[in-house]
């Protein structure tokens, strides 16, 4: 009719997103799913790094008690038979001090294994680093900011 303003049906709102937000967001999931097999890749290589480096301190305990528990405690018996022939000790005494030195030389096998055992959990550091890294840029990529790029850590 003359006169009457003809209304919009969709009162201005659009039934579905704009093409940009939707190839947005297949873009960010896309680069989501590419970040989560990057991260597992760098979990399976940290591992197969860390299982390498704990091979010799295993060795070295697995030694540690072959030792202690095979050939010490003969070793240890002609110690004591030395100290009481040559240096003219009691029984009781050379005994004593050829445990102790029994003792002090497993702790300290034990003390070297111990140790190098403790520095395996470090091999994760560079997973750790990049999956902080990654959520932030996830994070940032949420919100619409727009995503910092990496800065990628050479390992040579």
């Amino acid at each position: 009719m003359v006169g009457e303003t003809t209304m919009n049906a969709n009162n201005g709102s659009t039934p579905t997103p704009p093409n940009g937000v939707a190839q947005g967001m297949g873009d960010l999931t896309h680069d989501i799913v590419s970040l989560a097999e990057l991260q597992f890749e760098l979990v399976r290589n940290d591992y197969r790094a860390g299982m390498k480096g704990l091979l010799v301190p295993l060795v070295l305990l697995l030694v540690a008690g072959i030792v202690a528990l095979g050939t010490v405690p003969i070793a240890l018996l002609l110690v004591a038979e030395i100290l009481i022939r040559v240096a003219g000790l009691s029984r009781t005494s050379a005994f004593s001090i050829a445990a102790a030195g029994g003792f002090i030389t497993a702790v300290a096998l034990g003390v070297v294994g111990w140790s190098q055992l403790r520095g395996i959990g470090r091999v994760f550091r560079r997973s750790r680093e990049e999956w902080i890294r990654n959520l932030n840029w996830i994070k940032l990529a949420l919100k619409g900011s727009p995503p910092i790029q990496s800065q990628h850590v050479d390992d040579g």
